[in-house]
């Protein structure tokens, strides 16, 4: 795609302010962001991840089987091979501070089939002498792991084989919850499977019918933070075919706050109902976030962030059935939006929720990455569709500069100070997928005309200028490839960095 501009125009800029989910005059400069390129040897890519070191290199990789691509400026890509030919996705990345990479996925042993295997580098992704298999430690099949990092920064040396390395995931078997293992020696031994549904209410919406949202370590505390999206009840899990179908609707945000136990490794976790959606659980439908993944950010104050993509009034139990009579199927139009709610308090209360993005139409696949207090970065698939699975949809990929989310909890709940205010800009100027975005993991191979083709994630990360740095899939063209594109100019997102000028460490 040569022809490309080298830095996106003013007419690409799609600048929208929200306040409390209603639009108002914008009073930020938009950020700016340098083309985007193609990562070498990601043709047939898909489901990236994304991790930058405190000197700046980014790390991307992308499925599968996991294959990675760094650059100290944010432009210029080198490929570095594979961790493991063998493995099977689900990619997850994030880098300590001793600048050890770590890598985790499914594994591709016949004998760890379905398990995840953590992967470390210690000479920038050139090779991976650790391996570690079955690190979920749990007797059924894992599946979507996340990964995180203790610390990420420190001053003066720090030895890698001290890092505390989490791994949250959920399984397919036999209960189907959401849990997270602990390694303190930097990955090459974990604990055993600590689940962090502990609230009966939790169990209650979790049973059987889970999906992990990320996991976030706050380096001041050492306070872990995990998130999931639940069901809104047992039989209503059972009746929509649990984690194997992710119908749903899920219309609840989990988030476990997990401290440090005196036994190394071992914490101690609270659940927290972050969202919960209106549902009509004789019907089935209803506030839906499984337009997946919901995530999770912490801010430099301690504030948990969690963005999700939520459709309303959405029947995809019903849409499924209409599936399995007629090959045309469509979903009913609704609106999908992007909703940020937010903890001031370790998880304990939460803000009601605010559209970041309520523009008409589908709003998928977000990530989020925060930096200092109330600023968090957001990309995501955006489209004017309101039938998301229709092969007519066009989607672009869009990212959101969210200020002013501090919130604070008090006798009334927690609330946010000021109403937060967001500005946007498409990546890309053209699309980057034409088609529908099918949302069921793997169910979508039953669904007729279904297309999981984008797979289910992408990534943003903040460089240590404060630049935002993002990694998606796109295949409007009909192949799946990786773009990256940095932030090179507008607002940082640390408050005492200057406005930034060209990307970090780069042009």
């Amino acid at each position: 795609m040569s022809s490309r501009i080298a830095s996106l125009s003013a007419a690409t800029l799609l600048v929208v302010s929200l306040v409390a989910a209603r639009p108002a005059a914008a009073t930020q400069s938009p950020p700016g962001f340098h083309a985007s390129v193609m990562l070498p040897g990601s043709k047939d890519g898909s489901e990236p991840s994304l991790a930058i070191s405190t000197t700046g290199v980014r790390y991307a990789s992308w499925q599968s089987p996991g294959e990675f691509a760094s650059s100290p400026d944010g432009v210029n890509f080198t490929n570095l091979g594979s961790p493991d030919p063998n493995a099977i996705g689900d990619v997850t990345n994030a880098v300590d501070a001793a600048g050890a990479l770590y890598n985790g996925q499914i594994c591709g042993d016949p004998n760890n089939l379905l398990h995840t295997c953590i992967y470390r580098s210690l000479d920038g992704g050139v090779t991976w002498p650790q391996r570690t298999d079955l690190a979920d430690n749990h007797p059924g099949a894992s599946d979507r792991p996340w990964i995180e990092v203790y610390p990420h920064r420190r001053k003066g040396h720090w030895n890698p084989d001290q890092t505390t390395v989490f791994l949250e995931y959920h399984t397919f078997s036999p209960e189907e919850l959401a849990y997270v293992t602990i390694s303190v020696d930097g990955g090459k031994t974990f604990s055993p499977p600590q689940m962090i549904t502990t609230d009966t209410n939790a169990l209650i919406g979790s049973a059987c019918n889970t999906i992990p949202g990320g996991v976030v370590v706050d380096d001041r505390t050492q306070t872990a933070y995990a998130l999931w999206l639940s069901g809104n009840d047992v039989e209503s899990n059972g009746q929509t075919g649990c984690n194997y179908s992710q119908i749903g609707p899920f219309n609840k945000a989990w988030v476990s706050t997990g401290v440090p136990s005196a036994v190394p490794g071992i914490y101690t976790w609270t659940s927290h109902l972050a969202w919960v959606g209106d549902i009509d659980v004789v019907h089935k439908t209803g506030d839906n976030a499984d337009k997946i993944f919901a995530t999770i950010a912490l801010d430099q104050k301690g504030q948990v962030h969690v963005v999700l993509p939520v459709r309303h009034k959405d029947d995809p139990l019903g849409f499924v059935l209409d599936c399995e009579s007629d090959p045309n199927c469509k979903e009913h139009p609704q609106q999908t939006d992007l909703l940020l709610v937010t903890s001031p308090d370790g998880g304990a209360h939460w803000t009601p929720p605010v559209t970041i993005d309520g523009r008409s139409g589908s709003h998928f696949f977000p990530w989020a990455a925060a930096g200092s207090a109330g600023r968090v970065a957001v990309v995501e698939y955006r489209s004017s569709t309101l039938r998301p699975n229709d092969p007519a949809s066009v989607w672009y990929i869009t990212f959101l500069s969210v200020r002013r989310a501090v919130a604070t909890a008090d006798a009334n709940g927690a609330h946010y100070l000021k109403s937060p205010r967001v500005s946007a800009v498409d990546l890309d100027p053209g699309p980057a997928h034409i088609g529908g975005i099918c949302s069921f993991g793997i169910f979508c191979s039953v669904v007729p005309n279904a297309d999981r083709s984008l797979a289910d994630s992408i990534a943003v990360a903040i460089d240590p200028a404060g630049g935002a740095n993002a990694v998606w899939t796109e295949n409007a063209s009909g192949d799946n490839e990786i773009r990256f594109a940095c932030q090179n100019s507008g607002p940082s997102f640390y408050a005492k960095a200057p406005d930034l000028s060209g990307c970090y460490q780069g042009g």
